[in-house]
């Protein structure tokens, strides 16, 4: 996949997140990780359907082909860039050219850290034994006063130019104040 769409699809994601995502959950149309999930496939296919149709590029959920086949494994979300030169347009698992993102969403209350802290260690599964080579997203609406922080350790190798954590949380001292923002590794 070239350069410049990939770039295209990192910015997006970014910019959903911290404009579009803060937006749909201070207007309150977010409840819980389906709605979130929901949303973001929405803000996706608004804002690159036209680039994903011109390159047969597709967004699944709950992902379960290509590299996570039989591994048990099952991303929230992917985007993928498809191979659809069958004669009856079917979509088969196989057709998968290359996986450009994983997401992993998380939206979770201040009891959620330990649900939170385990998609981050299937995401450096994905990585280390799956040897997946797509940017990994960590989309994470903790419901919980929190100064702007990361759920991965700065200096974790597995992480480094290859994960983005889009973060969320109440500012500290504020009255259910949001912050959205974007930590890359």
């Amino acid at each position: 996949m070239e350069k410049e769409i990939f770039d295209t699809i990192h910015q997006k994601i970014k910019y959903i997140w911290e404009e579009k995502i803060k937006e749909d959950y201070d207007d309150g149309w977010l409840l819980k990780e389906d709605t979130l999930k929901n949303a973001l496939y929405f803000h996706l296919r608004s804002e690159l359907g036209i680039m994903f149709a011109e390159n047969n590029i597709r967004i699944f959920t709950e992902f379960t082909d290509s590299v996570f086949k039989n591994t048990g494994c099952r991303p929230d979300m992917v985007i993928a860039e498809m191979d659809f030169n069958k004669e009856d347009g079917t979509y088969y698992g196989d057709d998968v050219k290359e996986c450009l993102a994983v997401i992993e969403i998380k939206f979770k209350t201040k009891n959620g850290a330990d649900t939170i802290s385990a998609d981050y260690d299937k995401m450096e599964k994905y990585i280390s034994k799956l040897n997946v080579n797509a940017h990994l997203y960590m989309a994470t609406i903790w419901e919980e006063f929190d100064d702007p922080t990361t759920w991965i350790r700065k200096n974790a190798a597995w992480a480094k130019g290859k994960v983005t954590e889009l973060n969320a949380s109440y500012i500290k001292n504020s009255d259910y104040e949001t912050q959205f923002y974007v930590c890359e590794h």
